[in-house]
């Protein structure tokens, strides 16, 4: 399946990394690398990808309103979370702003693919160990 896959992250290590990863599909291309706050400026990209990810930083909740706005903005785009939290509650606002994924970042080379091919087929991905966190706060 060809996918075109936005990267948003602030820092450019982890942008590399994750392009790296994608990479590795060869039907898959990195269409954009942006840091989150340019993105935040309002320079989203003009065509929807399929697949943003979105990576937050340890301290950066700015993420969240950001989601929300790539929802409205690109409806059919699927968007994972990455981050190196494992707060339940973040992952719940994150979901909750339309994401359709979290996945904890010191996983990604282990995970991405998965986490890629669960939203694009309509799934919700949670790290191991993200679901038990936030299914404790949704009862």
């Amino acid at each position: 399946m060809s996918l075109k896959i936005w990267i948003l992250s602030k820092n450019v290590e982890v942008r590399r990394h994750l392009k790296r990863i994608i990479g590795l599909n060869p039907a898959w291309k990195t269409v954009g690398k942006m840091d989150v706050d340019k993105a935040i400026a309002g320079s989203l990209l003009k065509r929807p990808p399929n697949v943003v990810i979105a990576e937050m930083s340890r301290l950066d909740a700015d993420v969240i309103p950001l989601i929300a706005a790539i929802r409205i903005k690109f409806g059919g785009s699927k968007i994972l979370a990455v981050s190196s939290q494992r707060d339940s509650r973040l992952v719940l606002r994150v979901i909750h702003a339309g994401a359709n994924g979290f996945m904890i970042s010191d996983r990604a080379s282990e995970e991405l693919t998965a986490a890629i091919k669960t939203v694009v087929a309509g799934g919700l991905y949670l790290s191991p160990g993200i679901a038990g966190l936030a299914g404790r706060h949704l009862s």
